[in-house]
Protein backbone atom coordinates (compact mmCIF):
# COMPACT_ATOMS: atom_id res chain seq x y z
CA UNK A 1 0.00 0.00 0.00
CA UNK A 2 3.19 2.53 0.86
CA UNK A 3 4.48 1.88 -2.60
CA UNK A 4 0.89 2.75 -4.31
CA UNK A 5 0.60 5.81 -2.01
CA UNK A 6 3.89 6.61 -3.41
CA UNK A 7 3.66 5.94 -7.22
CA UNK A 8 0.18 8.09 -6.74
CA UNK A 9 2.29 10.97 -4.89
CA UNK A 10 4.20 10.97 -7.63
CA UNK A 11 1.79 11.30 -10.44
CA UNK A 12 -0.14 13.87 -8.67
CA UNK A 13 2.54 16.14 -8.20
CA UNK A 14 3.26 15.74 -12.23
CA UNK A 15 -0.40 16.27 -12.56
CA UNK A 16 -0.38 19.74 -10.68
CA UNK A 17 2.31 21.06 -13.12
CA UNK A 18 0.67 19.64 -15.91
CA UNK A 19 -1.76 22.84 -17.18
CA UNK A 20 -4.24 20.36 -19.44
CA UNK A 21 -5.51 18.80 -16.05
CA UNK A 22 -5.89 22.26 -15.11
CA UNK A 23 -7.46 23.57 -17.77
CA UNK A 24 -9.95 19.97 -18.15
CA UNK A 25 -10.76 19.43 -14.73
CA UNK A 26 -11.51 23.02 -13.48
CA UNK A 27 -11.35 26.25 -15.80
CA UNK A 28 -13.47 24.60 -18.69
CA UNK A 29 -16.24 23.36 -16.28
CA UNK A 30 -16.29 26.11 -14.35
CA UNK A 31 -16.08 28.53 -17.52
CA UNK A 32 -19.26 26.85 -18.64
CA UNK A 33 -21.16 26.42 -15.94
CA UNK A 34 -21.40 30.43 -15.22
CA UNK A 35 -22.08 30.91 -19.05
CA UNK A 36 -24.98 28.69 -18.65
CA UNK A 37 -26.31 29.46 -15.87
CA UNK A 38 -25.82 33.54 -16.79
CA UNK A 39 -27.31 33.08 -20.39
CA UNK A 40 -30.67 30.57 -19.05
CA UNK A 41 -32.11 31.99 -16.28
CA UNK A 42 -34.60 29.73 -14.35
CA UNK A 43 -37.89 29.30 -15.83
CA UNK A 44 -39.70 30.65 -12.53
CA UNK A 45 -37.76 34.48 -12.66
CA UNK A 46 -40.56 35.71 -15.12
CA UNK A 47 -41.12 39.44 -14.37
CA UNK A 48 -42.20 42.00 -16.13
CA UNK A 49 -43.36 45.59 -17.02
CA UNK A 50 -46.79 46.84 -17.67
CA UNK A 51 -47.77 50.27 -18.51
CA UNK A 52 -51.57 51.15 -17.87
CA UNK A 53 -53.90 53.77 -19.08
CA UNK A 54 -56.74 54.42 -17.61
CA UNK A 55 -58.35 57.09 -19.75
CA UNK A 56 -61.93 55.68 -18.23
CA UNK A 57 -61.47 56.37 -14.22
CA UNK A 58 -64.90 54.52 -14.06
CA UNK A 59 -65.54 51.81 -11.62
CA UNK A 60 -65.35 48.89 -13.96
CA UNK A 61 -61.89 50.24 -14.82
CA UNK A 62 -61.36 50.51 -11.24
CA UNK A 63 -62.18 47.11 -10.65
CA UNK A 64 -59.80 45.94 -13.31
CA UNK A 65 -57.07 48.08 -11.94
CA UNK A 66 -57.21 47.06 -8.72
CA UNK A 67 -58.53 43.33 -9.16
CA UNK A 68 -56.70 41.30 -11.72
CA UNK A 69 -53.97 43.73 -12.79
CA UNK A 70 -52.69 44.48 -8.93
CA UNK A 71 -52.99 40.96 -8.53
CA UNK A 72 -49.87 40.45 -10.77
CA UNK A 73 -47.73 42.97 -9.39
CA UNK A 74 -48.77 41.17 -5.47
CA UNK A 75 -47.37 37.94 -7.22
CA UNK A 76 -44.25 39.37 -8.07
CA UNK A 77 -45.29 38.64 -11.70
CA UNK A 78 -45.17 41.87 -13.09
CA UNK A 79 -44.65 45.91 -12.32
CA UNK A 80 -47.08 48.45 -13.23
CA UNK A 81 -46.23 51.97 -14.24
CA UNK A 82 -49.50 54.32 -14.68
CA UNK A 83 -48.88 56.62 -17.84
CA UNK A 84 -51.19 59.96 -18.63
CA UNK A 85 -51.93 58.99 -22.30
CA UNK A 86 -52.17 56.03 -25.02
CA UNK A 87 -49.31 57.85 -26.51
CA UNK A 88 -46.65 58.08 -23.37
CA UNK A 89 -47.80 54.30 -23.01
CA UNK A 90 -46.21 53.47 -27.19
CA UNK A 91 -43.71 55.42 -26.39
CA UNK A 92 -42.50 53.67 -23.13
CA UNK A 93 -43.12 50.12 -25.26
CA UNK A 94 -41.26 51.56 -28.18
CA UNK A 95 -38.17 52.83 -25.88
CA UNK A 96 -38.12 49.40 -24.11
CA UNK A 97 -39.10 50.97 -20.66
CA UNK A 98 -41.83 48.56 -20.51
CA UNK A 99 -42.66 45.20 -22.14
CA UNK A 100 -46.53 46.00 -23.07
CA UNK A 101 -49.28 48.36 -21.90
CA UNK A 102 -52.49 48.04 -21.49
CA UNK A 103 -54.69 50.98 -22.35
CA UNK A 104 -58.61 51.29 -21.20
CA UNK A 105 -60.16 53.80 -23.47
CA UNK A 106 -62.56 56.57 -22.40
CA UNK A 107 -66.20 55.14 -22.08
CA UNK A 108 -65.05 51.46 -20.77
CA UNK A 109 -67.30 51.87 -17.47
CA UNK A 110 -70.51 53.24 -19.69
CA UNK A 111 -70.15 50.66 -22.43
CA UNK A 112 -69.85 47.84 -19.91
CA UNK A 113 -72.91 48.91 -18.01
CA UNK A 114 -75.06 49.29 -20.87
CA UNK A 115 -74.23 45.77 -22.01
CA UNK A 116 -72.30 47.21 -24.75
CA UNK A 117 -69.37 45.51 -25.89
CA UNK A 118 -67.05 47.12 -24.75
CA UNK A 119 -62.95 47.46 -26.05
CA UNK A 120 -59.80 47.02 -24.16
CA UNK A 121 -55.78 47.57 -25.88
CA UNK A 122 -53.11 45.64 -25.19
CA UNK A 123 -49.68 47.24 -26.84
CA UNK A 124 -47.03 44.77 -26.97
CA UNK A 125 -43.23 45.09 -27.66
CA UNK A 126 -40.99 42.01 -28.33
CA UNK A 127 -39.12 41.13 -25.34
CA UNK A 128 -35.41 40.75 -26.41
CA UNK A 129 -34.07 36.68 -25.10
CA UNK A 130 -31.55 34.31 -26.10
CA UNK A 131 -32.81 32.78 -29.51
CA UNK A 132 -35.54 35.97 -30.50
CA UNK A 133 -37.82 37.92 -29.45
CA UNK A 134 -40.75 36.87 -26.84
CA UNK A 135 -44.27 38.65 -26.98
CA UNK A 136 -45.05 36.46 -23.71
CA UNK A 137 -45.09 39.60 -21.76
CA UNK A 138 -48.60 40.66 -24.34
CA UNK A 139 -49.77 37.08 -24.06
CA UNK A 140 -49.89 37.70 -20.66
CA UNK A 141 -51.37 40.70 -20.07
CA UNK A 142 -54.17 39.65 -22.70
CA UNK A 143 -54.76 36.37 -20.52
CA UNK A 144 -55.41 38.48 -17.69
CA UNK A 145 -57.95 40.89 -19.59
CA UNK A 146 -59.35 37.84 -21.06
CA UNK A 147 -60.68 36.41 -17.59
CA UNK A 148 -61.89 39.60 -16.47
CA UNK A 149 -63.89 40.25 -19.72
CA UNK A 150 -65.25 36.82 -19.32
CA UNK A 151 -66.12 38.03 -15.53
CA UNK A 152 -67.63 40.90 -16.87
CA UNK A 153 -70.11 39.19 -19.31
CA UNK A 154 -70.91 36.60 -16.98
CA UNK A 155 -72.20 39.23 -14.30
CA UNK A 156 -74.13 40.83 -17.74
CA UNK A 157 -76.07 37.40 -18.45
CA UNK A 158 -76.91 36.57 -15.00
CA UNK A 159 -78.13 40.04 -14.71
CA UNK A 160 -80.31 40.06 -17.67
CA UNK A 161 -81.60 36.64 -16.86
CA UNK A 162 -82.52 37.76 -12.96
CA UNK A 163 -84.67 40.79 -14.57
CA UNK A 164 -86.06 38.98 -17.35
CA UNK A 165 -86.90 35.74 -14.96
CA UNK A 166 -88.78 38.51 -12.67
CA UNK A 167 -90.89 40.15 -15.27
CA UNK A 168 -89.37 43.85 -14.63
CA UNK A 169 -89.40 46.28 -17.18
CA UNK A 170 -86.13 47.09 -19.13
CA UNK A 171 -84.39 49.64 -16.35
CA UNK A 172 -80.63 50.34 -17.71
CA UNK A 173 -80.07 52.03 -14.70
CA UNK A 174 -81.01 49.14 -12.37
CA UNK A 175 -79.01 47.19 -14.65
CA UNK A 176 -76.18 48.68 -14.27
CA UNK A 177 -76.23 49.06 -10.43
CA UNK A 178 -76.98 45.53 -10.18
CA UNK A 179 -74.01 44.87 -12.52
CA UNK A 180 -71.67 46.86 -10.31
CA UNK A 181 -72.61 45.08 -6.82
CA UNK A 182 -72.05 42.08 -8.87
CA UNK A 183 -68.75 42.51 -9.63
CA UNK A 184 -67.94 43.90 -6.22
CA UNK A 185 -68.92 40.76 -4.49
CA UNK A 186 -66.37 38.16 -3.72
CA UNK A 187 -66.20 35.44 -6.28
CA UNK A 188 -68.69 32.35 -5.08
CA UNK A 189 -65.84 30.25 -5.46
CA UNK A 190 -62.31 30.22 -4.04
CA UNK A 191 -59.32 28.90 -5.40
CA UNK A 192 -56.53 28.01 -3.24
CA UNK A 193 -53.20 26.97 -4.37
CA UNK A 194 -50.88 24.88 -2.93
CA UNK A 195 -47.13 24.36 -3.62
CA UNK A 196 -44.91 20.66 -3.64
CA UNK A 197 -41.72 21.26 -2.36
CA UNK A 198 -39.43 22.75 -4.95
CA UNK A 199 -37.33 19.02 -6.56
CA UNK A 200 -35.27 20.92 -9.04
CA UNK A 201 -32.13 22.75 -8.49
CA UNK A 202 -31.83 26.47 -9.45
CA UNK A 203 -30.19 26.81 -12.88
CA UNK A 204 -26.78 28.34 -11.23
CA UNK A 205 -26.44 24.72 -8.96
CA UNK A 206 -27.57 22.62 -12.22
CA UNK A 207 -25.05 24.40 -14.61
CA UNK A 208 -22.13 24.18 -11.65
CA UNK A 209 -23.25 19.98 -11.44
CA UNK A 210 -23.78 19.15 -14.87
CA UNK A 211 -20.63 20.53 -16.02
CA UNK A 212 -18.86 19.06 -12.84
CA UNK A 213 -20.04 15.76 -13.58
CA UNK A 214 -19.63 16.00 -17.45
CA UNK A 215 -15.78 16.75 -17.28
CA UNK A 216 -15.25 14.71 -14.13
CA UNK A 217 -14.41 11.84 -16.87
CA UNK A 218 -11.51 13.82 -18.47
CA UNK A 219 -10.16 15.00 -15.03
CA UNK A 220 -10.81 10.88 -14.31
CA UNK A 221 -8.30 10.04 -17.49
CA UNK A 222 -5.22 11.38 -16.04
CA UNK A 223 -4.31 8.84 -13.53
CA UNK A 224 -4.75 5.31 -15.58
CA UNK A 225 -3.80 6.77 -18.89
CA UNK A 226 -0.21 7.11 -17.13
CA UNK A 227 -0.33 3.28 -16.94
CA UNK A 228 0.01 3.57 -21.32
CA UNK A 229 2.18 6.60 -21.05
CA UNK A 230 4.65 4.65 -19.22
CA UNK A 231 4.29 1.68 -21.02
CA UNK A 232 4.84 3.97 -24.58
CA UNK A 233 8.15 5.63 -22.18
CA UNK A 234 9.70 2.20 -21.08
CA UNK A 235 9.13 3.69 -17.45
CA UNK A 236 6.55 1.07 -16.86
CA UNK A 237 9.02 -2.15 -17.33
CA UNK A 238 11.86 -0.32 -15.24
CA UNK A 239 9.22 -0.45 -12.00
CA UNK A 240 8.20 -3.49 -12.77
CA UNK A 241 12.25 -4.55 -12.57
CA UNK A 242 11.51 -3.26 -8.90
CA UNK A 243 10.22 -5.26 -6.31
CA UNK A 244 6.78 -3.93 -6.80
CA UNK A 245 3.90 -6.10 -7.50
CA UNK A 246 1.84 -5.16 -11.15
CA UNK A 247 -1.32 -4.55 -8.97
CA UNK A 248 0.38 -2.26 -6.81
CA UNK A 249 1.08 -0.03 -9.83
CA UNK A 250 -2.71 -0.21 -10.83
CA UNK A 251 -4.00 1.08 -7.38
CA UNK A 252 -1.45 3.90 -7.76
CA UNK A 253 -2.75 4.84 -10.66
CA UNK A 254 -6.24 4.42 -9.83
CA UNK A 255 -5.81 6.37 -6.68
CA UNK A 256 -4.35 9.49 -8.73
CA UNK A 257 -7.73 9.36 -10.97
CA UNK A 258 -10.11 9.12 -8.40
CA UNK A 259 -8.13 11.96 -6.49
CA UNK A 260 -7.91 14.13 -9.44
CA UNK A 261 -11.59 13.64 -9.49
CA UNK A 262 -12.97 14.49 -6.73
CA UNK A 263 -11.16 17.43 -6.14
CA UNK A 264 -11.96 19.02 -9.62
CA UNK A 265 -15.40 18.41 -8.74
CA UNK A 266 -14.92 19.82 -4.94
CA UNK A 267 -13.65 22.90 -6.63
CA UNK A 268 -16.51 23.75 -8.76
CA UNK A 269 -18.64 23.52 -5.95
CA UNK A 270 -16.81 25.70 -3.60
CA UNK A 271 -16.66 27.98 -6.82
CA UNK A 272 -19.50 28.06 -7.93
CA UNK A 273 -21.24 28.32 -4.45
CA UNK A 274 -18.68 31.65 -4.21
CA UNK A 275 -19.08 32.97 -7.42
CA UNK A 276 -22.26 32.44 -8.95
CA UNK A 277 -24.21 31.74 -5.45
CA UNK A 278 -25.32 28.03 -6.50
CA UNK A 279 -26.78 26.50 -3.49
CA UNK A 280 -25.99 22.27 -3.45
CA UNK A 281 -27.44 21.80 -0.37
CA UNK A 282 -26.31 19.48 2.65
CA UNK A 283 -22.30 19.67 2.65
CA UNK A 284 -22.33 15.89 3.96
CA UNK A 285 -24.48 14.45 0.76
CA UNK A 286 -22.79 16.88 -1.54
CA UNK A 287 -19.54 15.04 -0.09
CA UNK A 288 -21.34 11.36 -0.84
CA UNK A 289 -22.07 12.52 -4.50
CA UNK A 290 -18.95 13.74 -5.55
CA UNK A 291 -16.75 10.81 -3.71
CA UNK A 292 -19.30 8.53 -5.74
CA UNK A 293 -19.54 10.11 -9.50
CA UNK A 294 -15.64 10.47 -9.01
CA UNK A 295 -15.46 6.73 -8.27
CA UNK A 296 -17.94 5.76 -10.99
CA UNK A 297 -15.63 7.85 -13.96
CA UNK A 298 -12.61 6.91 -12.22
CA UNK A 299 -13.76 2.74 -12.84
CA UNK A 300 -15.59 3.86 -16.66
CA UNK A 301 -12.20 5.57 -17.48
CA UNK A 302 -10.14 2.22 -16.09
CA UNK A 303 -12.73 -0.06 -18.58
CA UNK A 304 -11.77 2.04 -21.34
CA UNK A 305 -7.96 2.00 -20.85
CA UNK A 306 -7.96 -1.50 -20.10
CA UNK A 307 -9.61 -1.84 -23.80
CA UNK A 308 -7.47 0.63 -25.75
CA UNK A 309 -3.52 0.17 -26.71
CA UNK A 310 -2.43 3.79 -26.74
CA UNK A 311 -2.99 6.85 -24.84
CA UNK A 312 -4.15 8.62 -27.48
CA UNK A 313 -7.12 6.13 -28.14
CA UNK A 314 -7.88 5.45 -24.44
CA UNK A 315 -8.06 9.47 -24.82
CA UNK A 316 -10.55 9.54 -27.88
CA UNK A 317 -12.45 7.05 -26.52
CA UNK A 318 -13.10 8.54 -22.94
CA UNK A 319 -13.80 11.41 -24.90
CA UNK A 320 -16.46 9.88 -27.12
CA UNK A 321 -17.98 8.06 -23.72
CA UNK A 322 -17.99 11.00 -21.58
CA UNK A 323 -20.14 13.43 -24.55
CA UNK A 324 -22.76 10.55 -25.12
CA UNK A 325 -23.15 10.16 -21.68
CA UNK A 326 -23.23 13.35 -20.99
CA UNK A 327 -26.14 13.86 -23.76
CA UNK A 328 -28.18 10.94 -22.72
CA UNK A 329 -27.86 11.82 -18.94
CA UNK A 330 -28.97 15.45 -19.18
CA UNK A 331 -25.56 17.65 -18.45
CA UNK A 332 -27.04 20.00 -21.36
CA UNK A 333 -30.58 20.05 -20.79
CA UNK A 334 -32.62 19.37 -17.85
CA UNK A 335 -34.95 15.74 -18.34
CA UNK A 336 -38.03 17.48 -17.38
CA UNK A 337 -37.77 19.20 -20.78
CA UNK A 338 -36.49 15.84 -22.92
CA UNK A 339 -38.92 13.63 -24.57
CA UNK A 340 -40.03 10.26 -22.59
CA UNK A 341 -37.91 7.97 -24.04
CA UNK A 342 -34.90 9.74 -23.49
CA UNK A 343 -35.93 10.42 -20.06
CA UNK A 344 -36.06 6.91 -20.03
CA UNK A 345 -32.87 6.19 -21.09
CA UNK A 346 -30.83 8.78 -19.07
CA UNK A 347 -31.07 6.10 -15.81
CA UNK A 348 -28.47 4.27 -17.74
CA UNK A 349 -26.04 7.01 -16.92
CA UNK A 350 -24.02 8.34 -13.49
CA UNK A 351 -24.71 11.67 -14.94
CA UNK A 352 -28.49 11.19 -14.49
CA UNK A 353 -28.15 9.90 -11.34
CA UNK A 354 -25.54 12.25 -9.81
CA UNK A 355 -27.87 15.33 -11.05
CA UNK A 356 -30.69 13.04 -9.68
CA UNK A 357 -29.33 13.08 -6.30
CA UNK A 358 -28.72 17.28 -6.84
CA UNK A 359 -32.35 17.56 -7.26
CA UNK A 360 -33.07 15.89 -3.91
CA UNK A 361 -30.59 18.10 -2.30
CA UNK A 362 -32.42 21.10 -3.39
CA UNK A 363 -35.88 19.74 -2.14
CA UNK A 364 -33.60 20.11 1.27
CA UNK A 365 -32.84 16.27 0.96
CA UNK A 366 -29.87 14.85 2.83
CA UNK A 367 -28.22 10.99 2.72
CA UNK A 368 -30.79 8.97 3.35
CA UNK A 369 -32.87 10.85 0.03
CA UNK A 370 -29.68 10.65 -2.18
CA UNK A 371 -28.57 6.96 -1.37
CA UNK A 372 -30.51 5.47 -4.40
CA UNK A 373 -28.15 7.94 -6.56
CA UNK A 374 -25.07 6.66 -4.14
CA UNK A 375 -25.60 3.31 -4.78
CA UNK A 376 -26.12 2.92 -8.39
CA UNK A 377 -22.76 5.43 -8.88
CA UNK A 378 -20.61 3.24 -6.39
CA UNK A 379 -22.29 -0.08 -8.08
CA UNK A 380 -21.14 1.48 -11.47
CA UNK A 381 -17.70 2.35 -10.09
CA UNK A 382 -17.07 -1.12 -8.51
CA UNK A 383 -18.21 -3.09 -11.17
CA UNK A 384 -17.06 -0.88 -14.26
CA UNK A 385 -13.51 -0.82 -12.58
CA UNK A 386 -13.28 -4.06 -11.54
CA UNK A 387 -13.85 -5.39 -15.39
CA UNK A 388 -11.41 -3.11 -16.01
CA UNK A 389 -8.08 -3.76 -13.31
CA UNK A 390 -8.73 -7.04 -14.37
CA UNK A 391 -7.96 -5.95 -18.50
CA UNK A 392 -5.46 -3.61 -17.49
CA UNK A 393 -3.36 -6.11 -15.58
CA UNK A 394 -2.54 -7.02 -19.45
CA UNK A 395 -0.71 -3.41 -19.17
CA UNK A 396 1.35 -4.05 -16.62
CA UNK A 397 1.66 -7.65 -17.41
CA UNK A 398 5.94 -8.56 -16.58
Amino acid sequence: MSAALVIALKDLRQKLRDRSVLLMAVLAPLGLAFLFSTMIPDQDTFHTTYAVVDLDGGQVARGLVDGPLAGLSTAGVATLVTTATEADARAAVDAGDVAAAIVIPAGFTAEVEAGRPARLLVIGGPLLVIGGPSTLPAEVARSVLVGFGSQVTAVQVAVGTAMAVSGASPDPALAAELATAALAAPAPITISAGETVDRVASSKTFYGASMAVLFVFFAAQFGVLGLLAERRNGTLARMLAAPIAPATILLGKVIVSLVVASISMAVIVVATTLLLGADWGDPLAVAALVISTALAATGIATLIVGFARTEEQAGNFIAVVAMTLAVFGGSFFRMSQAPEGLAALSVLTPHAWFLRGINDLAAGGGIAEVAPSLAVLVTVGVVTGGIGLLRARQVVAP
